[in-house]
């Protein structure tokens, strides 16, 4: 159970907060360390430390553990307390079981709930999971002002940088009008945050060329114009549900297909609309798992 609790804590951390070196991968490196104390617990391996509950001793990441999940603090901290508490909600039984076993009850906070925007997550990630098979789920909370959800990463062992993003965006100046948001991204050559990311960065410059590609490319296959990248602006599919756009590569942005439901809706239909556009985005995820060495159409 200390790997299931480290996975779930791993996840909770925002993706550009992996310290390095050392991967972003959910599974502990190097030795986990497991330790109890009066209503928290510590747990760790060789990259990151966490706290779950009360107080702080030093550790990287503190979660607080409460009976509902509530916003915190205002952030945007990049470690030190979470913005966001964890509930058993969030947990599941068994997980839930083991941590009230080690600390006791969780705790009754008066703060903003966010149970709402924790059920979101939740939908998104149980309706989407089974189609990103091994992808690694990261919360993103506070590090960007325009959305909040999930940054899914693409498997280590394809040696890529291909990254979904799924929940709610909005317009900075209009919080309130949150909706469905979704990215299918990679970096573009040569920007790396990372030194360790150089080799993928390289495969994805070529896995997004056989991409573009007029004839083969899996992406201009949702479009009907087989020439959409060769201009630097972008192409609407208007056969996708909402505002769903491809981005060429001459446009310089990070993202290859950008897609906004039209309307708030509930999280269930939400997390439906995602799973409509990752569908969709099938037959080019399914390419990105070869390092391609050189372009050959052969």
């Amino acid at each position: 159970m200390e790997k299931a609790l480290f996975h779930r804590l791993w996840m909770e951390v925002d993706f550009d907060d992996h310290p390095y070196p050392g991967s972003h991968s959910p599974k502990p490196e190097g030795e986990l360390r497991f330790t109890t104390h009066e209503g928290a617990l510590s747990i760790g391996d060789d990259r990151l430390t966490f706290r779950l509950g009360k107080g702080s001793d030093g550790e990287d990441s503190i979660h607080r553990w409460t009976t509902e999940p509530t916003k915190m603090n205002a952030g945007p901290e990049r470690m030190g307390e979470h913005r966001w508490s964890l509930s058993p909600k969030d947990f599941g039984l068994t997980l839930s079981a083991f941590v009230a076993v080690k600390i006791g009850t969780p705790t009754v906070e008066t703060g903003q709930s966010i149970l709402q925007e924790r059920i979101l997550l939740g939908e998104i990630r149980n309706t989407l999971a089974p189609m990103l098979s091994n992808w690694t789920w990261h919360l993103e909370v506070d590090n960007k002002n325009d959305r909040s959800g999930w940054y899914i990463r693409a498997p280590a062992e394809w040696d890529s940088l291909f990254t979904i993003f799924a929940g709610l965006g909005w317009h900075p100046e209009s919080p309130d009008d949150k909706r469905g948001f979704l990215l299918f991204e990679r970096a573009p050559p040569g920007e790396l945050d990372r030194p360790d990311e150089a080799d993928a960065n390289r495969l994805d410059a070529l896995r997004t060329v056989a991409l573009c590609n007029d004839q083969r490319g899996a992406l201009t296959k949702l479009t009907d114009n087989p020439e959409w990248a060769h201009v630097a602006v972008p192409c609407h599919l208007d056969e996708l549900p909402g505002d769903v756009q491809l981005w060429p590569p001459s446009m310089e942005r990070w993202p290859l297909l950008v897609a906004r439901q039209e309307e708030q809706t509930s999280s269930a239909e939400t997390a439906k609309w995602a799973a409509t556009i990752v569908e969709s985005l099938q037959p080019a995820i399914s390419t990105l798992s070869a390092k391609i060495d050189r372009l050959n159409w052969q």
